[in-house]
């Protein structure tokens, strides 16, 4: 089958004139389009070729075409010349033919050597040795869309080899990005998998492969509106959130938060000589002893960075906490108030009560509909839902609340995959507009958190069986330690340089002559790269049952609808 269809004499292209490490060059008589022939030329950019290194087959794909110099104005017609060219062309080399399998394997098992023969890929007999490549036989795999160059064979992967060391799906606006993560997430369906989308935009909202759609407020037709319980959240988040000032607030607001902290773990019970009033922790002229006594025992509780007290009295404890050291009149005590302290932090103390009971933050902070905690804990027990949606649409940028809220989340399913939930029932979570969440710092310079919870992912996610797909137009803002970490990329066409230039950094196989081809994809059309493909190669993503809503305006109705009859 090997030496019929990939030497065939009818397919001959020419010979080797030059061997690099990944390169070589080859003559090319048959590449220019003779008057009236066009048709009849062989050899273009873009094109697969067999190279015949006698019992060694190498793949490689054309990058160039050119004729030497010194014959450049031979095919000028005007100026009348001889029509004898010598093309030439530059392959590049990337996978061998294992013959006694009869399929492609990833690497140069030889060079080839001048003189050696090339010859044009045979569309149907390309596809066959893609799809023997990935030896997915009568295993479960998903089905992407059909290669460009094979024939319209379909690419199937499995599992393990698109999600197993985390996905990348790539693509400038009108790529066709969100088309293939809409088919992917159908593969997902109808594979029996189970899967989490982390929507911005609310363009996955009328996808039939998604068996609920969750939102942060009413305003969604559809969903269920949810809230995330702030307790969740870490002092980070909230300080990043309320934004103290260093000197002052930003103490006093870590002691309220630590006192808030203690009356939850006791109980509301008071210790020794009652320092309990009202739900709140008073210090006021009141004894250190039974503090520190307490601070003591709880210390262990009391570090954990997470927020789990009650935050509708956090204003009333900063402003208790805003007292002197101790008593002028009896040094074991608590002094009286300090009014200096507390005029320091009325504007925080402000912030807050205006912060907590707000529209804007009432994804945190509010009390409407079920904890999304729950829905996520619920969803990753139960057997019958597969995937679900979680709507950030409407999730105000003021405070950086979308930025805290999604990096919480991230690190709520981290925890859980810390605790080995996912190991035998593996979950992947898609992110879409990736870069907006990842590598970031949000907040000031007294009070900050990094954006890290779907970055750790990336790095540890994989050994616990949570994996990511993230989707992003511009890669060159997702950190580089988080996109070595994508074992599989679809890209789709990339028009920046930077965009371009950071997907070839993170990935291996895919170096900066392949990456020639990325700015000429059409929509729909993209490289597919990974572990499991002996070499990058173009497809066509499958058409989705339903196409995400990632259309813009309609400027010729709205603006004919404007023109008056007499235009």
């Amino acid at each position: 089958m090997a030496s019929h269809s990939l030497v065939d004499p009818d397919r001959y292209l020419g010979t080797v004139s030059v061997v690099t490490a990944t390169m070589v060059q080859a003559n090319m008589p048959f590449a220019r389009a003779q008057p009236e022939k066009r048709a009849l030329a062989r050899g273009a950019v873009g094109d697969f070729v067999f190279i015949d290194c006698e019992m060694i087959k190498l793949l490689g794909r054309i990058i160039e075409v050119a004729i030497p110099e010194s014959e450049r104005l031979t095919i000028e017609p005007s100026l009348g010349k001889a029509s004898e060219t010598h093309p030439v062309g530059k392959i590049l080399v990337f996978a061998s033919v294992d013959y006694r399998q009869s399929k492609l394997v990833r690497g140069l098992r030889t060079h080839p050597r001048v003189g050696d023969s090339v010859y044009l890929a045979d569309p149907a007999r390309f596809g066959e040795l893609i799809a023997s490549a990935l030896s997915t036989d009568d295993r479960l795999s998903l089905e992407l869309g059909t290669l460009d160059a094979g024939a319209s064979v379909p690419l199937r992967l499995l599992p393990e080899q698109l999600f197993g060391r985390h996905c990348g799906i790539f693509g400038a606006t009108g790529g066709g990005k969100s088309w293939t993560l809409a088919t992917v997430l159908s593969q997902i369906k109808s594979a029996g998998g189970k899967a989490i989308l982390f929507d911005p935009t609310g363009e996955f909202a009328g996808l039939p492969s998604i068996a609920k759609h969750y939102a942060f407020d009413a305003n969604e037709p559809g969903t269920i509106q949810v809230h995330f319980p702030y307790r969740q959240t870490t002092e980070e988040d909230l300080f990043a959130l309320f934004r103290p000032s260093g000197q002052t607030q930003g103490p006093k607001l870590r002691e309220a938060i630590r006192s808030l902290k203690l009356i939850k773990i006791l109980g509301g019970a008071s210790p020794p000589l009652n320092i309990f009033e009202n739900r709140l922790l008073v210090k006021r002229q009141k004894p250190r002893k039974p503090w520190i006594v307490a601070l003591n025992q709880h210390k262990l509780a009391l570090h954990s960075p997470y927020c789990d007290f009650a935050i509708e009295d956090l204003q009333e404890q900063l402003q208790a906490e805003c007292v002197y050291n101790t008593d002028r009149d009896n040094t074991s005590n608590w002094g009286g108030i300090d009014p200096q302290a507390t005029s320091y932090c009325e504007g925080l103390n402000t912030r807050i009560g205006t912060l907590v009971y707000s529209n804007e933050l009432a994804c945190l902070f509010g009390t409407v509909g079920p904890s999304l905690a729950d829905i996520l804990t619920n969803f990753i027990a139960s057997e019958d839902d597969d995937i679900i949606r979680v709507s950030f649409k409407n999730v105000r940028f003021e405070h950086n609340t979308r930025e805290v809220l999604i990096n919480v989340i991230g690190r709520f399913l981290l925890g859980l995959a810390r605790t080995d939930r996912f190991r035998d029932q593996p979950l992947i979570v898609i992110l879409d507009e990736a870069h907006q969440f990842l590598g970031r710092i949000v907040g000031d310079e007294y009070a900050s958190v990094k954006l890290d919870s779907f970055g750790l992912i990336a790095k540890e996610g994989r050994k616990y069986g949570l994996t990511c797909v993230m989707a992003t137009q511009r890669p060159r803002d997702v950190p580089a330690e988080v996109l070595s970490q994508l074992g599989t990329l679809i890209v789709h066409r990339l028009t920046n340089d930077e965009d371009r230039q950071a997907v070839e950094r993170a990935c291996g196989d895919l170096d900066r002559n392949a990456a020639l081809f990325i700015p000429t994809l059409s929509p729909g059309e993209a490289i597919i790269i990974g572990p499991g493909l002996p070499a990058p190669v173009p497809i066509t993503v499958s058409e989705p049952a339903v196409p995400p809503n990632s259309r813009g305006p309609d400027y010729e109705k709205y603006w004919r609808g404007r023109r008056a009859p007499s235009d």
